[in-house]
């Protein structure tokens, strides 16, 4: 295992890079009663690399997000993230990785019963000790840069569309200048226009804070224009590579979702 980086609840340290990989699995298992959901899985995710997980319905998307950031805890298997084995880890030590880490749920997962700035706010009060006037401003600039007017800060989850809210929970998801992004269906329920502006939101923040974003999707378009790779959950394993690399694989499900009509027009208008 390569030198795990240092945890600390604070605000992520910028005196050590980053090891590679930022996420490894090994052997996962995943197992719901007597359904094997995974089996023997392994995966790598690079560091500042934009990586989107696919597959059909049943095959565990959502649920290997879940494992990797410890919501979920496997059958079998290693799962190590940002050089930490996440199985050895105290509750201390646990909470302190996950502050290096930020999370997108698919219907934003925020607090209903507070505003926009209240919820950004909520991690940098549980993981920092900073006042309360730099946490405020702090909040401030996450919304900012999530794409949301100022005065979107002021509001509560109801008052705001659903692309708002996507853009609410990523400024929250950002709030603690994570090191990994994860992003479950980000663009889910986006016509689209907000969904190509979403992904290019991504896409910016990813080169401009050097993010590691790890992004289970269906969408075709986010595929095609902002994954470095691709990884795709099939026959209970997974298998990562390029878009061309998929592009070649001969396994009928692997063909069918590339080459398919969507598959073809996302292709056309990136090109």
């Amino acid at each position: 295992m390569a030198d795990a980086i240092p945890l600390s609840p604070a605000l992520p340290s910028t005196t050590r890079p980053v090891l590679q990989p930022v996420i490894r699995v090994r052997g996962l298992v995943t197992r719901f009663g007597p359904q094997t959901v995974h089996d023997g899985l392994d995966l790598d995710v690079r560091a500042g690399e934009v990586l989107g997980v696919v597959g059909g319905s049943g095959t565990g998307k959502s649920v290997l997000l879940k494992e990797i950031i410890g919501l979920i805890r496997p059958a079998a298997g290693t799962i190590e993230l940002l050089g930490h084995d996440t199985a050895d880890l105290s509750q201390r030590e646990r909470t302190a990785l996950q502050a290096r880490t930020g999370v997108l749920f698919q219907n934003g997962a925020l607090f209903s019963s507070m505003t926009v700035a209240e919820n950004v706010m909520l991690p940098l009060k549980e993981h920092t000790d900073l006042p309360p006037p730099l946490i405020a401003e702090i909040a401030r600039v996450k919304i900012a840069m999530a794409g949301l007017p100022p005065d979107a800060g002021a509001k509560h989850p109801s008052q705001l569309s659903g692309g708002m809210v996507k853009r609410a929970g990523l400024a929250r998801a950002l709030a603690l200048d994570p090191a990994i992004l994860f992003l479950d269906e980000p663009t889910a329920g986006l016509d689209p226009i907000g969904a190509a502006a979403f992904d290019s939101l991504i896409r910016g923040l990813q080169r401009s804070l050097g993010l590691t974003v790890f992004m289970v999707t269906h969408d075709l378009d986010s595929l095609t224009t902002i994954c470095d790779r691709i990884a795709v959950l099939i026959d209970r394993k997974i298998r990562v590579g390029t878009l061309e690399e998929h592009l070649a694989d001969p396994h009928p499900w692997i063909h069918d979702y590339f080459h398919g009509p969507r598959g073809r027009a996302a292709r056309h208008a990136e090109d």
